[in-house]
């Protein structure tokens, strides 16, 4: 099983407020540190190189929208572009149940044997997240149902840390009662992992982690020629049709930036300060920029596959690119 949970910070996996990771970190075998997120640190990239096992350079998903022919569209609409783990695996019976609908085109989900939500249609969703993504607990069900269905390869996601830390800040009451929920939902897919304990491998990664927002938005069309395309994201922003990339150093609160290999290019800022022309009414929490880029990296399980994965993780920083060749040699296939 490959789950994924959404700006899960490293630092919170703890005996009190997550106790069932906890006690998945500290099995026999175990490993827990940390990953490193590819840039931009935003969910989409990563989640395109954990099944992809390669870096926006290849996938060219570099944020969670992106410039195609001159016009924004979102990576869900392209695809990675490239083989995926369901595609290596498919051999073996594969399971995808994903938290984000638009993750089912972000990660090629339809090439696994059974995909949820079906095309990645939100309208099918009973129960749906402040922000219009499916719930968490419209997720459990069906992650359990796979789990116990016999599939060989089960990818789960799970969203709601992400979702509570944008709306009200990563250190938040109600951010950290997501991390309680979250570890509750855990204990159930536990009770039913230790049925056939010896027969899992555990992969348990987060995208990366949020800042909290105390600094006013930066907009960078405010700088830029009209001809220049803007994608805000979070922390990070993807600038096309830029002549001159030189005038973003000159830009208040633009940390860095760097030119992509498709002529785009990525920018992040200062810790605190978020892209967008306007002040956000919710945007408590951002991510996609250099400050952001820390992952969960846990492996657990009884079966002996976990041992090379869990080498990989006591010896970190993992990097997201890492995973998917990770995962298809634990069934023996070489990435």
């Amino acid at each position: 099983m490959f789950l994924i949970i959404d700006a899960f910070d490293p630092t919170r996996l703890s005996p009190r407020l997550t106790p069932n990771l906890w006690r998945w970190a500290n099995t026999d075998g175990a490993a827990a540190g940390t990953g490193v997120s590819v840039m931009a640190s935003c969910t989409y990239p990563n989640h395109a190189s954990f099944v992809t096992g390669f870096g926006p350079e290849h996938h060219r998903i570099h944020t969670n929208h992106v410039i195609r022919n001159g016009d924004v569209r979102g990576a869900w609409e392209v695809g990675p572009g490239l083989p995926t783990l369901f595609d290596r695996l498919s051999h073996v019976e594969t399971a995808a149940v994903l938290g984000d609908h638009h993750l089912v085109g972000v990660m090629g989900a339809t090439g696994a044997a059974r995909h949820w939500p079906p095309d990645g249609d939100v309208r099918v969703v009973e129960h749906v997240d402040l922000l219009g993504y499916p719930d968490d607990a419209a997720v459990l069900p069906r992650l359990l149902a796979e789990i116990e269905s016999g599939a060989e390869f089960v990818l789960g996601y799970f969203g709601s840390i992400d979702t509570f830390s944008h709306v009200y800040g990563p250190s938040s009451k109600e951010a950290i009662d997501a991390y309680r929920r979250i570890d509750q939902r855990i204990g159930e897919v536990d009770d039913i992992l230790r049925l056939r304990w010896e027969d899992w491998v555990l992969v348990v990664v987060s995208d990366h982690v949020q800042d909290t927002v105390d600094g006013p938005g930066i907009d960078l069309r405010a700088h830029l020629d009209d001809d220049s395309i803007v994608v805000d994201e979070g922390s990070a922003a993807l600038v096309g049709g830029l002549l001159n990339p030189q005038v973003l150093s000159d830009v208040d609160g633009v940390e860095g930036w760097t030119l992509l290999t498709d002529g785009n290019v990525l920018a992040w800022c200062e810790v605190g300060r978020y892209f967008g022309p306007y002040e956000s009414p919710i945007l408590r929490g951002a991510h996609g920029g250099a400050h952001t880029r820390d992952q969960l990296a846990l492996v657990s399980g009884g079966h002996h596959g976990r041992r090379e994965l869990a080498s990989a993780v006591a010896a970190g920083p993992v990097p997201a690119t890492y995973w998917a060749g990770g995962v298809a040699g634990a069934f023996g296939v070489r990435f």
